[in-house]
């Protein structure tokens, strides 16, 4: 009788503390409750802040009137800067070197539910030929009383071509757009991010989930896992059919731990509605669609992994070229192509070009920590360090077969790097430690 009278006695104090979190809200999952008068969000440092920077690198023009660093939309040479305090939105577009700002086309109130929580956006959004792209900001300092989450970056973009509903009506044709959460903040300054909430927007800013929740569990830290949907910026534009296609980790422990999962593919029927495995065991969050044939890399177990593709019509799993070494830590995807951070080679796994960005300018030793390549392929930029640590940085005309090296300390601080089809790099720097300041560099390459 005693062991039932202990047993009870336990689960009286659990529900007591539940119910003192429901009534309160007070209580942080994360342990990472904010002081009074500081943002809910702690900004990333920069990788090696160098003290304020007064010049520009030779051939550099310094912009220090954009103070946040610039972060893509979907939309070519339009960027947008958030502010983590405030959640406030500002549009650039870049043309002829220079940035301007770019008006908003209008924003509104966005509110979603994810694990019994309600999370609040101001969306601020811009369209451009009949397409938009938006994006907002929820923290626990902006928005209080909210358990589990303490940040979520929304996007606003289009509904996916030719989505419908079980009535056969065209979600994109009645206004709807899609809505998408990224709730780890580690990834703020990231143009890939990886958006584990999904929901169809209607045309009144109501909103709803967007393919099936169904068998979703819940994690340690008491919010619905995150790996259960996943979709990012890469492959986002490339369903141009009815069926989409998103990663999964559900049949795994967990992505962090496993580093495995698999494509799926929404539509079926029943309970199996938006749970069909499509490609089972990808390695990393990645994949490209051609056609029919969608493209991804898969683990070999050996010290290599090998760039796939599946052939939807045949059902054949064909293997299209093997590098050595792993995915994450010895090579960049950027866009379609892969990037090996120590010798410079570089793959596009859609089209098979091969390049080669030299490193002979760059110091002995050279690795590769961060690289970015134009839309068209010719331009990239890429930044590392020497055997001895010099921090290095390198703009290339690949068609040109051209490059020019910079080892300023400034190169050291890189919030973001972008590379635009015309030759132009746009270099969002932190000021001093603590990033709570930042500049851009930009530089036109010579043609």
């Amino acid at each position: 009788m005693k062991k039932y009278v202990v047993i009870l006695t336990l689960l009286f104090i659990v529900l007591a503390a539940v119910a003192f979190v429901v009534i309160t809200g007070t209580l942080d999952i994360k342990g990472e409750q904010p002081t009074t008068g500081t943002p809910g969000v702690t900004e990333p440092a920069p990788t090696d802040p160098s003290g304020t920077q007064t010049a520009a690198p030779e051939g550099f023009v310094k912009d220090d009137s954009v103070m946040l660093p610039l972060m893509k939309t979907d939309f070519e040479n339009v960027y947008y800067t958030m502010d983590l305090a405030t959640g406030a939105v500002t549009f650039f577009k870049a043309a002829d070197g220079a940035l301007t700002v770019l008006p908003e086309t209008g924003s509104f109130d966005a509110k979603v539910t994810c694990s019994a929580q309600e999370l609040k956006a101001v969306i601020h959004y811009v369209e451009q030929d009949g397409h938009t792209y938006g994006c907002g900001l929820f923290t626990n300092k902006l928005y209080a009383d909210v358990m589990y989450y303490d940040y979520a970056f929304f996007k606003l973009t289009d509904m996916f071509e030719n989505y419908r509903d079980t009535n056969g009506v065209n979600y994109a044709s009645r206004g709807a757009k899609l809505l998408l959460l990224d709730v780890e903040k580690t990834r703020f300054y990231l143009d890939e991010k990886v958006y584990s909430e999904a929901f169809i927007l209607n045309a009144d800013h109501t909103a709803r989930v967007f393919l099936s929740n169904d068998q979703r569990v819940e994690g340690m830290d008491g919010r619905e896992k995150t790996d259960y949907k996943m979709f990012t910026d890469s492959f986002l534009n490339q369903h141009e059919k009815r069926n989409v296609l998103f990663l999964s980790s559900r049949y795994y422990v967990d992505y962090a731990e496993s580093g495995r999962a698999d494509i799926f593919t929404s539509g079926g029927s029943g309970t199996n509605i938006d749970n069909v495995r499509f490609v089972q065991n990808v390695k990393g969050l990645y994949f490209w669609r051609s056609g029919d044939d969608v493209y991804y890399f898969k683990d070999n177990g050996d010290g290599s992994f090998s760039l796939m593709v599946y052939h939807a019509g045949s059902g054949a799993h064909e293997t299209k070229e093997t590098f050595g070494g792993d995915l994450e830590a010895d090579y960049i995807v950027a866009g379609a192509w892969v990037f090996n951070r120590h010798t410079g080679d570089a793959v596009n796994v859609l089209s098979g070009d091969a390049v080669n960005v030299s490193f002979g300018k760059l110091p002995a030793g050279f690795t590769a920590d961060l690289f970015e390549i134009s839309g068209n392929g010719r331009f990239c930029a890429v930044r590392g360090r020497g055997a001895d640590g010099t921090v290095a940085f390198a703009v290339c005309d690949l068609e040109e077969e051209s490059a020019a090296a910079f080892t300023d300390s400034a190169f050291a601080s890189v919030a973001n790097l972008n590379v635009q089809n015309d030759g132009t790099l746009i270099v969002s720097v932190a000021d001093r430690s603590g990033a709570d300041s930042f500049y851009q560099l930009i530089y036109t390459i010579e043609q």
